[in-house]
């Protein structure tokens, strides 16, 4: 077997190390740094939508005529969901002006909103994504709306073979949480994350690793600028950029804490 390694500078600068295997039909793996490596993760449209998705796990049978109590899966849901809340405005990208919102999240996407004492405006919260437990930190925090300047994802390339690019709904689908298509999003620290709505809100999807930290309070007011997809595992990297998907024009914002 043949083994050959090349090292390159990609567009962002980082080093990327590929390598070639195989005599024929040689297939690349591109290893990207461990902040863009993947990981699962969990979005959710809203909390009713992970209290659904948990309905009855463990849960024990009510006497008649009393709700039936919570699972404990639908408990974690609501301290999530309470968590991701709590620390939207804190961590989302603040804007002066609800113009300068807009032009990088899309026309409807930004609110009004206070923080530490001044009015600014941030990303709206379309729902929450849940990192898969590491070390006990599960890291819920807000989903915003697609950045316009995000990576589209290339002809044969999916946010689950790429993540961290955006795709859009599949030809005839309804972009919808019902529908069966992508949907994209974007985390305080302007990573892109996406979800199959085909697939059930329950299912963990794939996304860069460097998304599922802990959200870091910003009390800068400016754009941020999107992250690369630089994780293929077909070897295919892009750099172009993503026109609006139309995920973010329709999706409804949860209500979140203003202070």
């Amino acid at each position: 077997m043949k083994r050959s390694h090349a090292i390159f500078i990609g567009a962002t600068g980082l080093i990327f190390a590929g390598a070639y295997i195989g005599q024929t039909g040689k297939t690349r793996i591109e290893d990207a740094p461990a902040a863009e490596s993947p990981a699962e993760a969990r979005l959710y449209t809203s909390l009713e939508e992970c209290m659904r998705a948990h309905q009855g796990w463990g849960a024990p049978l009510a006497p008649g005529g009393q709700p039936a109590p919570l699972s404990p899966g639908q408990e974690q849901c609501q301290r999530d969901f309470a968590q991701a809340n709590a620390t939207h405005v804190q961590a989302a990208p603040k804007f002066s002006n609800q113009s300068e919102c807009e032009a990088q999240y899309g026309a409807q996407q930004c609110r009004p909103a206070t923080f530490n004492g001044s009015s600014v405006f941030v990303p709206a919260m379309l729902g929450f994504m849940v990192a898969n437990a590491l070390n006990g930190q599960r890291n819920a925090q807000a989903l915003l709306p697609p950045m316009r300047t995000g990576t589209a994802c290339p002809p044969g390339q999916t946010p689950e073979t790429m993540p961290g690019c955006t795709a859009p709904p599949r030809s005839g689908s309804s972009s919808s949480s019902s529908g069966g298509g992508w949907r994209s999003y974007s985390t305080s620290s302007g990573h892109t994350v996406s979800r199959d709505t085909s697939r059930s809100a329950s299912s963990a999807v794939t996304v860069p690793a460097g998304a599922t930290g802990a959200p870091a309070a910003r009390s800068s007011v400016g754009a941020i600028a999107a992250r690369p997809s630089s994780f293929s595992r077909s070897g295919t990297s892009s750099t172009s950029t993503t026109s609006r998907s139309g995920f973010g024009s329709t999706g409804r914002s949860i209500s979140s804490s203003s202070s």
